[in-house]
C-alpha cells in the first residue's frame, strides 16, 4: 500500500527523476517540446537537430537549484519591460497606498 508521506517525496522528487544518465526528467520533456516547435511549427532541416536538442537539455539544468530555462525567462520579461517603458520592479503596496490617498482625498472634497 502506498503512503501519503511516499507519495509526497515521489511527487516532489519526479522533476528530478534521471531517464537516462545525467538526463533528468524536466529535460527530456523540454528536448521534446524544442525538437516539436523547431521541427513541427518553425520547419527547420534535420540536419539542424542537436540544436532543439541541445537548447533543450541546457534548458532544462538546474543551476544553483534553479532551472536555466526560469532565468531567462525572467530576463526576457525584465528586457520586455525596458522595451515598454515600464519600471523593472512594482511596488504594490505603494500603489495601494497612493490610490487609497487619493480615494481619501476624493471623499473629503
Amino acid at each position: 500500500m502506498v503512503t501519503v508521506k511516499q507519495y509526497k517525496t515521489e511527487f516532489i522528487t519526479q522533476s528530478a527523476a534521471t531517464i537516462l544518465p545525467r538526463v533528468t526528467m524536466t529535460q527530456f520533456m523540454l528536448v521534446i517540446v524544442c525538437a516539436a516547435f523547431f521541427f513541427g511549427v518553425l520547419h527547420l532541416p534535420m540536419w539542424l537537430a542537436p540544436l532543439p536538442l541541445f537548447l533543450g537539455y541546457v534548458a532544462g539544468y538546474q543551476h544553483n537549484g534553479e532551472l536555466v530555462v526560469k532565468r531567462f525567462r525572467a530576463y526576457l520579461f525584465i528586457f520586455l519591460r525596458q522595451q515598454l517603458g515600464r519600471p523593472r520592479r512594482l511596488n504594490v503596496q505603494w500603489q495601494w497606498d497612493t490610490h487609497e490617498m487619493k480615494a481619501q482625498r476624493q471623499e473629503r472634497i
